[in-house]
């Protein structure tokens, strides 16, 4: 069952991800962030889960994973 959802707007559509664990959602969630074409980024994203700390560490991790596409 999956406890973490995230949605990634591209300039394709929105892309809506389930996982069940946090390693599983930040794996997957950055190996798409940096697929995409840099000149679109940042793209906004949503993170939901009903362990709040879990979200608040997996939005945190994901707009760093931004920041730094965006400084390369």
């Amino acid at each position: 069952m999956a406890s973490i959802a995230i949605m990634i707007g591209t300039l394709q559509g929105t892309r809506l991800l389930a996982f069940s664990s946090e390693r599983e959602a930040a794996i997957m969630t950055e190996t798409i962030l940096r697929k995409l074409d840099p000149l679109t980024l940042p793209v906004p994203f949503w993170v939901q889960c009903r362990d709040r700390a879990v979200g608040q560490r997996l939005t945190d991790y994901l707009a760093e994973v931004q920041a730094e596409l965006l400084d390369a």
